[in-house]
């Protein structure tokens, strides 16, 4: 296979299979020079196999190839993870569509928003508080009815034994090799990524390299720039594909493959650069630029669908408008595929493999999506907005996302084709039927007018319809049309019932993976399949009022721990602000946390607390088995999961290996 020949600006007619040198070798002595230069060409890039080796085409193959059996390497050394993941029923909830309740549970099920209750001296709410427990002043009572809507939970009986079998666990690479892997974690200065994604990145970059200049050099043939280039597009489509062969075969999400995307991204951009700057310059030297140039329109096309998608994706601009990021990405990336198919003789081929992962990633999230009513509740002590799909109870693991779109003129009329991460903050198939929540904090435009249609305009009548795609049905409450469609991401081939011990830190609205995470290990320990003995939930806010709203869920774990004689819980909350006064006065007028429930001022030292939560795990009962392991689980802004992640890093291999190994899992969307 070759590309269309610019430099002869002729017409192919052996099909270019290493016949053009002889040919312009007994082209009766007109145009030496060029001709000379034709047999070059056609000799390395030509399809047909000569004496000079592969052909072009053949190269960016056997890249491929290579790329695509160190992906199925990796895959082979997770296989024996995939197996004890996929052994437990919790763990192989990918299915392709979120699984309804039956009608008659639908109209069973009640709205499980958390209630207030007021206080007898002020009136102040006090579903939850906000008083620091230091030992500094009189004791005060806590009272808190543990029925409550949300609270809702049958115990199921601890004295039969489990049906099902108890969540094994098989240490990851990371784990296994963690000496190595505490440097490789390390923070490469400022770039945001770590030394081992440097490296790797690199060592990617040296093999595009090497395919480029293989025997093609000093005199560089740009037509194998541009095939190098062009053999990436399966690859750079499977990489950002939300339904994608590659993460499903390593258990990863496709946000943790987005930095390898960008990168193969980069090294497209620069092969093509390098294929159109070197025709350019023969061009040039031969006097031909314009009707070159006028010969490719392409090649200029597919070259600027690329440059579109480079430019756009630069930082700054994706995270200033991710709507007109994401809207001119498809542009481009339809204009690099379509292109191609003329561009090149058999450029088709490629384009074809390119359209086949989308379509199947595009089916895919067909299956995965869900049209539906869901309940919007604005939440001001958490500065965000409550989504509750009531009738959405099964089909996702804890510390999994969807991807949301909403249907209303309030929103506007493109929002429908924006979609937005969201970590879901309940467990699949919860016993008090609360269905799929999720939190939406105001951080920009789309997610402030969410907020202000929850609130409504004016208190109408329940049921009363209007013509926005909004029904109110409360004061700060409406339903709006929703597009739901996942899940997504979650913790992979971890399973967090299977570790002895759980750290979970959330930074503000990141408690939605932290509440979903200790409420499925609570579960699992109900059902005797979970080998977690100890949580330890770390909550970071800014303004200690956010307490209020979460009080009763948090009441919630630990009245349903305390009966469990197998797991111990622990609840520490810190906030970053002052304490406002209307929160002080509602903490001196009787208003108590729980025994097991702190409230601290300052920012948590992750590193100390980490290193005495390890240090408690080494006293657990060892059991037949030994300890198998602490799971360390964040989600929240990128700072806090980066000191996380120093503070797991912190820890060291003695202790690691006392405990069974330490493993993070990590949501952040941080694109």
């Amino acid at each position: 296979m070759s590309f269309p020949d610019p430099w002869t600006l002729r017409p192919r007619q052996d099909g270019g299979h290493g016949q053009n040198g002889q040919t312009s070798q007994t082209n009766n002595g007109q145009q030496t020079g060029q001709a000379s230069q034709n047999s070059t060409n056609n000799q390395q890039g030509g399809h047909g196999h000569n004496n000079n080796g592969p052909s072009n085409e053949d190269i960016a193959a056997y890249m491929n190839y290579a790329t695509f059996g160190i992906i199925f390497l990796l895959f082979l050394l997770s296989l024996p993870r995939a197996w004890a993941r996929y052994r437990h029923p919790t763990a192989r909830r990918f299915t392709l569509r979120f699984k309804s309740s039956s009608k008659k549970n639908n109209e069973s099920t009640e709205r499980a928003v958390p209630q207030r209750q007021e206080t007898s001296s002020s009136g102040a709410s006090s579903s939850g508080d906000d008083h620091p427990t230091n030992d500094k002043g009189p004791e005060l009572t806590y009272d808190i009815t543990p029925t409550t809507p949300i609270e809702g939970h049958s115990i199921p009986s601890l004295v039969s034994p489990p049906v099902q079998p108890v969540p094994s666990r098989v240490a990851s690479l990371t784990a296994k090799f963690h000496r190595v892997n505490r440097y490789l974690h390390l923070p490469l200065f400022s770039t945001g990524y770590s030394y081992g994604q440097g490296i790797a990145f690199s060592i990617y970059a040296f093999f595009i390299c090497f395919g480029c200049f293989y025997k093609n050099f000093p005199s560089f043939n740009p037509k194998r720039a541009g095939w190098i280039a062009t053999g990436q597009y399966p690859l750079i489509f499977a990489l950002g594909a939300k339904n994608n062969v590659v993460g499903f075969l390593l258990g990863v999400g496709y946000e943790k493959l987005n930095a390898w995307h960008r990168w193969v991204g980069k090294t497209m951009f620069v092969g093509s650069m390098a294929h159109v700057v070197g025709y350019l310059v023969r061009w040039t030297v031969s006097g031909r630029l314009v009707l070159g140039s006028k010969r490719q329109p392409h090649g200029w096309a597919a070259f600027a669908g690329l440059c579109l998608l480079c430019i756009i994706s630069i930082p700054p601009i994706r995270k200033y408008s991710y709507g007109m990021f994401w809207h001119t990405h498809w542009m481009g990336y339809v204009m690099m595929i379509v292109a191609m198919v003329w561009h090149a003789e058999e450029g088709w081929k490629w384009s074809v493999a390119a359209s086949v992962i989308i379509i199947f990633d595009q089916i895919c999230r067909v299956f995965k999506t869900s049209f539906t009513y869901a309940t919007i509740t604005a939440v001001p002590e958490l500065g965000c907005t409550r989504v509750e799909v009531p009738h959405l109870t099964r089909g996702w693991r804890a510390g999994q996302h969807v991807r949301l779109r909403t249907v209303s003129t309030v929103m506007g009329p493109f929002d429908a084709f924006e979609a937005h991460p969201m970590t879901i903050a309940t467990v699949s198939e919860s016993a008090g039927r609360e269905g799929l929540v999720f939190y939406v904090k105001k951080a920009g435009d789309w997610s402030n007018r969410l907020y202000e249609a929850a609130k409504g305009p004016e208190k109408v009548l329940e049921g009363e319809a209007s013509e926005k795609g909004i029904e109110n049905i409360a004061e700060q409450s409406a339903k709006m049309r929703m597009v739901i469609e996942g899940p997504y991401g979650g913790p992979g081939h971890d399973v967090l019932s299977s570790f002895s011990s759980a750290f979970i830190v959330a930074g503000g609205s990141g408690i939605t993976f932290g509440l979903s995470s200790v409420d499925e290990i609570i579960r699992e320990a109900e059902k005797g399949l979970a080998k977690t003995r100890m949580i330890e939930f770390i909550w970071v806010i800014q303004d200690p009022s956010s307490l209020l709203h979460m009080m009763l869920v948090l009441q919630t774990f630990l009245d349903r721990v305390a009966r469990l004689p197998t797991l111990g819980i622990k609840i520490d909350v810190f906030y970053t602000r002052a304490m406002p006064g209307n929160i002080s006065h509602t903490l001196n007028n009787g208003i108590n946390l729980p025994e097991n429930v702190t409230l601290s001022p300052g920012r948590p030292k992750l590193d100390v607390m980490l290193d005495h939560f390890v240090d408690i795990t080494r006293q657990l009962p060892e059991g037949t088995e030994g300890l198998r392991g602490t799971v360390v689980g964040c989600c929240g802004p990128a700072s806090l999961c980066q000191s996380v992640k120093r503070a797991e890093l912190s820890i060291k291999g003695k202790k690691r290996e006392a405990v069974g190994g330490i493993e993070v899992v990590e949501e952040l969307f941080n694109w």
